[in-house]
């Protein structure tokens, strides 16, 4: 070929895997395949701002897109660029480039959920090894050959998911095989993970450099340690709530990995681990904010969803220093009720009443989103936030509690940005209809002719919009219908078409007025309701805290 088919620094099996990659045929006509010093020019990034070759990352896109409108894979289909990289390659593995060994480029290894699944059969104990790099077809194998019948007899369970229940398969392991390999993996299960991330079309062969066995060690922001200072708390987006998420569950992250916060004594004395603990509960609607306290694993159990008298005392103390510590949607009701939390009976009582407000909120954002108002809906979740990060100065703990002198923020200058608001965006309109399909637990909904008047003046507003949100609004829908979609270019660009606070519609501000006021009304009736026995009775408490613990239960999973 006249050129050098080398490859910076790496095994000596992924230097050569590189040499035929680049020397194979599917892959002739790849934009810029060397650089000046004609060696291979594996990775093309996206964020080169100069250079021969800094439009080579978006040349290689186009190059992927010829590719997958040849294979018949629609470029506006979800992952398509990922399914065209899959598609194409030649042998379907390839050696890290860290430590060569070679992995199916597929969904083909065990996830932290299946070998969970094994480990509580009855049957597997610590003598059956279980190794997360060990491909599916091994694994059943040695399974099988281990434990013989029985497996057959759990492999279902072992594999179902939410989409993939597998069919009667004949109880030998040759047809279990085949049905693995041929119908289960390509559907890419849950249960599984890929041998290499695709990556197109950042690398030239469409997938990360680094395998599945060595991507947290050479990839320093996939190591563990980093990865848990990035903690997620999914319930701002389900509950729709106020406050800087990405400082906040940056905060959430550092209590898990900063082994000085970690191993703090709880706020109750007892000996550490400690977790993040919200003062004012994100259910109830108070604002997710970098500040938290320091509770153990069975503290923070015990007090599941509600706020006790020494919470309410601490966000007055805050709102007091200048910090918003409740979301829009609650702030009428907490501002006529704080003042009358004296004890721990009151405490609790506010806490019922703003579970009604809660539910009752979440019942009319339905309302919004059923009328097809997706773009509207979305600038309540301050996606904006995304696009930056944020350090702290100074952080520590006193008296249990985070501390910090100051935070600074800078821009992010990669796609991460994008790709977070659409994966929080997802979450937050499959939590508004998986909570409103779900049985109402008690809960009671606040409504009356003025607060429906109210909601009305809102979708009247919402539907009279521009042609652009208007087809914004269409384009969101399409995406929400689908399970896999967000973790498409389509979405990511679609997300940073959604208005900021700084340039909303006029119909939008005026919407949100008539949202404010529809809850400021629900704030009227429920605070007509302070000695109602609804709220007072001895036997609710039972109850309250019952149901708080399944919603605790419920929401404990983190992370998009």
């Amino acid at each position: 070929m006249g050129k050098k088919a080398e490859y910076g620094r790496g095994h000596n099996a992924f230097l050569e895997y590189v040499r035929s990659i680049i020397e194979h045929p599917d892959y002739r006509g790849m934009p810029d395949p060397y650089n000046d010093k004609d060696e291979v020019q594996w990775e093309a990034p996206s964020n080169r701002k100069g250079g021969k070759f800094k439009d080579t990352h978006h040349k290689r896109r186009d190059w992927w897109r010829k590719k997958a409108e040849g294979l018949g894979i629609a470029t506006n289909s979800p992952k398509w660029i990922s399914r065209t990289a899959k598609t194409l390659h030649p042998t379907k593995q390839k050696p890290c480039k860290r430590c060569g060994r070679v992995m199916d480029i597929r969904y083909a290894y065990p996830s932290s959920t299946l070998l969970r699944r094994i480990k509580r059969l009855k049957y597997v104990n610590e003598s059956f090894p279980l190794d997360p790099l060990e491909h599916i077809t091994d694994l059943v194998s040695r399974l099988v050959d281990r434990f013989e019948d029985a497996v057959f007899d759990d492999l279902p369970k072992l594999l179902k998911t939410s989409s993939i229940q597998p069919p009667q398969v004949a109880r030998r392991l040759d047809a279990w095989l085949r049905w693995i390999t041929e119908e289960y993996i390509p559907k890419e299960p849950s249960t599984l993970s890929p041998g290499a991330m695709s990556n197109a079309p950042d690398r030239l062969d469409g997938f990360h450099s680094f395998n599945l066995c060595c991507r947290s060690k050479a990839d320093k922001g996939r190591s563990k340690e980093n990865l848990q200072s990035y903690t997620t708390d999914r319930r701002v987006f389900e509950y729709w709530v106020e406050g800087d998420w990405v400082a906040a569950d940056r905060m959430m992250g550092l209590i898990r990995s900063d082994q000085a916060l970690r191993n703090e004594d709880c706020v109750n004395e007892h000996p550490g681990p400690c977790s993040a603990d919200h003062i004012g509960p994100i259910s109830l609607g108070f604002t997710h904010r970098p500040e938290f306290r320091l509770l153990c694993k069975s503290c923070n159990s015990a007090k599941n969803n509600r706020m006790s008298y020494g919470d309410v005392s601490a966000l007055r103390r805050a709102e007091k220093e200048g910090e918003k510590v409740v979301s829009w949607y609650c702030e009428r009701l907490w501002d006529l009720r704080k003042g009358d939390v004296a004890n721990e009976e009151t405490a609790l009582r506010l806490s019922k009443l703003l579970r009604d407000n809660r539910h009752t909120v979440m019942m009319i954002l339905e309302q919004i989103a059923r009328g097809g108002h997706f773009t509207f809906l979305s600038t309540f979740l301050g996606l904006e936030y995304a696009d930056y990060h944020v350090t702290f100065a100074n952080l520590r703990a006193e008296e249990h509690t985070t501390r910090f002198d100051s935070i600074d923020r800078t821009n992010r200058t990669t796609k991460y940005a994008a790709e977070q608001k659409a994966r929080r965006l997802r979450v937050a309109f499959n939590a508004l209809w998986d909570y409103v399909n779900k049985e109402n637990r008690n809960a009671l909904y606040i409504t009356s002719p003025e607060i429906e008047k109210k909601v009305r003046e809102a979708l009247c507003n919402l539907d009279r919009q521009h042609e652009e949100i208007e087809k914004l609004d269409r384009e969101m829908e399409e995406l929400l219908s689908s399970d896999t979609a967000w973790e498409d270019d389509r979405a990511r660009e679609l997300v940073e078409r959604i208005p900021t606070p700084a340039n909303e519609p006029e119909k939008f501000v005026a919407a949100r007025k008539c949202l404010a006021d529809a809850m400021g009304l629900v704030a009227g009736r429920l605070h007509d309701m302070w000695t109602d026995e609804r709220y007072v009775r001895a036997s609710l408490d039972d109850e309250f805290l019952a149901e708080s613990k399944i919603e605790a239960t419920e929401e404990s999973s983190e992370g998009d």
